[in-house]
């Protein structure tokens, strides 16, 4: 769920892929380049069992070492990460083929990555697509080559055609690798690496698939800033023009409102590149992980005579105060619920339109319903993102906002095989 583009039609896109093109003209995999260390002395691959807690920890526990001495780096809630992973009760993963791995020199972890193939997703698109992701990795291009030839060679035994990545494991979840602004730690539910993951990947061969964008917004000012002021009084317009309301969600009805989201989400992405139907059962997960931080008033629904039709969640950025070492107990849910009044920016997380109703202004209407509230909130700033590189309308749309273009996160791909 980490991108908002896909209600908004991108001028450079064509009538097939109107919400973003699949990658073009990736390198081959069989095109082996002078940069890639086929020599493996020294390196091990451990194909291990995600439903096993013990090799769980150990894939969890290797980034460690990696991050040792980034102050930018925030590791991920432990508890969270290992329900996420275990692939024995986690629905989101049911309808994927996952091969985890882990790099060993020696008897120290160097390394990590997924490889896996979505079964929804290839039905759905009509695609017979790869991916990888979870990558981490020492600056070591003998081991990142290891793991990225396991994870090539295994989605093209499962019939690939192409491979792309990082996915963790899919855009309902966190992809792309931060490419441009290592300066700050990651927004809530985005990536973050080292600057060198990079050169890692492309040493390899693999080449650049698509563009990520985050957006940066400044909304202190609130109506004294001219191209808030200026969005404000269209979107006033459109609202009376269409008959239009917007409301924040009712945390008493809880459930209901997870279910009209769950119907708007899909209904308003249809065939969107790298887009994959959620299930109830994962929309559902997912929600419940998030009740905690979410603040109702961010939570915005658009109706058009009481007909729910578009809606957007924007997240408080808990990242600001969660635990630098990512475990709850003892002291982090004191910290991590007593902080959250701290917060100083959020993420617009997620927005959609139902294809009746797009191209009328309504995604700049939540857009700035946002902003607006976000400063009433005591909110001065935060991030629109991620959106498609391709999607031309939307990137306009925070441009005018006064949005600038704050990071890129990028996805790399190879093509396997003949097509």
């Amino acid at each position: 769920m980490e991108h908002q583009e896909a209600s908004t039609q991108a001028s450079t896109a064509t009538t097939e892929h109107p919400f973003g093109k699949p990658p073009e003209n990736l390198p081959r995999a069989s095109a082996v380049p002078n940069s890639r260390v086929t020599d493996r002395a020294g390196i091990r691959i451990e194909t291990i069992d995600l439903a096993k807690k013990s090799d769980r920890a150990k894939f969890l526990d290797m980034v460690y070492d990696v991050y040792r001495d980034d102050p930018n780096f925030i590791t991920p809630l432990r508890m969270e990460r290992m329900k996420f992973l275990d692939t024995a009760h986690n629905a989101a993963l049911k309808s994927l083929d996952i091969k985890p791995m882990l790099a060993y020199r020696g008897d120290r972890i160097v390394g990590r990555i997924t490889a896996h193939i979505d079964r929804a997703y290839n039905e759905y698109q009509g695609v017979k697509a790869g991916w990888f992701g979870f990558f981490e990795c020492i600056d070591d291009r003998q081991v990142a080559h290891a793991l990225l030839d396991e994870a090539v060679k295994w989605v093209t035994q499962q019939g690939a055609t192409e491979v792309i990545g990082p996915f963790n494991f899919t855009t309902n979840h966190q992809v792309g690798l931060l490419a441009e602004n290592f300066s700050r730690p990651a927004m809530i539910e985005m990536t973050y690496n080292p600057s060198y993951y990079e050169a890692l990947i492309t040493s390899y061969g693999f080449g650049k698939a698509k563009d990520l964008y985050a957006w940066w917004i400044d909304v202190s000012k609130g109506l004294e800033d001219p191209k808030i002021a200026r969005f404000h009084r269209i979107s006033e317009k459109v609202k009376k023009r269409l008959g239009v309301t917007i409301r924040g969600a009712d945390m008493s009805k809880f459930e209901e409102e997870v279910a009209l989201i769950f119907d708007l989400y899909n209904g308003s992405w249809e065939k969107n590149w790298g887009f994959v139907p959620v299930s109830r059962e994962e929309f559902a997960t997912i929600a419940k992980d998030l009740k905690q931080i979410i603040v109702p008033s961010l939570v915005l629904i658009v109706e058009d005579k009481g007909k729910p039709v578009g809606f957007s969640v924007t997240l408080p950025n808990v990242n600001e105060v969660m635990p630098r070492n990512g475990k709850l107990f003892p002291f982090g849910w004191y910290k991590l619920l007593t902080g959250m009044k701290k917060v100083t920016s959020a993420r617009l997380f997620t927005l959609g339109i139902l294809p009746s109703h797009r191209k009328r202004g309504l995604e700049s209407l939540l857009c700035i319903e946002t902003a607006l509230r976000s400063k009433e909130l005591g909110i001065p700033g935060g991030e629109i993102g991620w959106t498609l590189e391709d999607n031309d309308l939307i990137n306009r749309a925070c441009e005018s906002m006064g949005a600038r273009l704050d990071r890129r996160y990028r996805l790399y791909g190879l093509t396997l095989g003949s097509r």
